[in-house]
């Protein structure tokens, strides 16, 4: 066994001899196979999310979904060019904030 998982096996031990692993989320339930197979990146925005943080770029794309319903029901045009404009606008904040986080991971 490698250091590091004795270190992590003899915390966990520990942890649940203090009773700290009880009352957690999904206890006693079987695991879920497909979670089993996330990728490490994968796993780290679902806790991301469950904790409330959302990265920029999310929530902008999120937006330009949103002003794409809207644009779908505009019927004049001088308005339907400036909401093109503002979504563009957005597209382009989420592929430099995208391209932000890709290079900070690098």
């Amino acid at each position: 066994m490698h250091w590091f998982d004795r270190i992590a096996q003899r915390r966990m031990d520990e942890a649940e001899a203090k009773g700290e692993l009880r009352g957690l989320t999904g206890e006693g339930k079987p695991l879920d196979r497909a979670r089993l197979r996330e990728r490490a990146e994968d796993v780290l925005h679902r806790m991301m999310s469950d904790g409330g943080f959302v990265p920029e770029e999310f929530r902008i794309r999120k937006d330009v979904e949103a002003k794409r319903a809207v644009l779908d029901q505009i019927e004049d045009p001088a308005e339907r060019k400036a909401l093109q404009r503002h979504i563009a606008l957005l597209e382009l904040r989420a592929n430099i904030a995208t391209d932000a986080r890709r290079a900070a991971r690098d």
